[in-house]
């Protein structure tokens, strides 16, 4: 669509922050949306998948609009709600839109649903070989793996600076 913000909202409250912005923004010029990670949790029931954010506390808007445009609306509408405390980068426009690269990155991660789905690999001596996912050929990023929890640590550059975050891993097999 557009230029990608950054709202910085109450943490476990993203989901009411995006719905929000979504009422307050024209649905032509911009949507609201949260990335967010498939996760896989294992109980007495069984396996089950449930989604959690990618970045707590933080809200992505896509818009057509300028940064000028969006302060506006941003200032005379966010006061309103209790969740969300302000868009990032507000003082310096040349701050407030993510970085091109840094966009194209994580678009690289996410599906048209903004999720970041499981990935499988394997596990061939000590290097790990991601087969399907949004890891496949990106595993020079992973920085650690919990096999049991079926979690990889990725370090990915986000808001100008490194940020590790915990991505769905199923190691398939461990050949020595």
């Amino acid at each position: 669509m557009g230029n990608w913000f950054i709202f910085y909202v109450k943490t476990g409250r993203e989901q009411e922050a995006c719905d929000f912005l979504n009422k307050v923004f024209d649905k032509k010029e911009s949507v609201a949306f949260i990335p967010q990670i498939e996760t896989i949790l294992r109980n007495s029931k069984g396996i089950i998948k449930c989604l959690k954010p990618m970045f707590p506390g933080y809200v992505f808007l896509d818009s057509t609009l300028d940064e000028a445009m969006i302060v506006n609306i941003t200032y005379k509408y966010t006061r309103l709600s209790k969740c969300i405390y302000r868009i990032l980068g507000k003082e310096n426009f040349t701050y407030m839109k993510i970085d091109n690269s840094e966009k194209k990155f994580l678009l690289q991660f996410l599906n048209d649903e903004y999720v970041t789905e499981e990935s499988k690999g394997l596990i061939i001596g000590d290097k790990i070989y991601v087969t399907l996912g949004p890891l496949k050929g990106r595993e020079s990023i992973i920085k650690k793996i919990d096999r049991h929890k079926r979690r990889a640590e990725i370090e990915i550059a986000c808001f100008g600076e490194l940020r590790r975050i915990n991505v769905s891993l199923e190691v398939v097999s461990k050949i020595k």
